[in-house]
């Protein structure tokens, strides 16, 4: 699996309420050309177990040089109007590479 995040991880990483909870209602990994897409959704339920949000999380992981990875998360309301967005890319420790 490419991204090895648990449902706590990824809590934090959405800075969720403590009452808040998040379960995995789909997820999805493809492999295509020199690339693996992994797709999750993830359902946001606060302290009643109310469905308040839903989020979609990516990772897309080069297979060739240069190797390169990109890992994101969006979330949606009930109603599907994008919340929140945050993407990352990867890149090199260093500098040294640069001429």
């Amino acid at each position: 699996m490419i991204s090895d995040q648990t449902s706590q991880a990824y809590e934090q990483m959405f800075a969720l309420p403590e009452q808040h909870s998040l379960k995995l209602s789909s997820s999805r990994k493809v492999k295509r050309d020199s690339m693996i897409f992994e797709t999750r959704w993830l359902d946001e339920h606060d302290s009643h177990n109310k469905l308040i949000a839903r989020f979609r999380t990516w990772t897309n992981l080069s297979l060739s040089p240069p190797y390169r990875k990109q890992v994101g998360w969006e979330r949606f309301s009930l109603s599907g109007k994008l919340l929140d967005r945050e993407i990352r890319y990867s890149k090199r420790p260093t500098d040294d590479y640069l001429h």
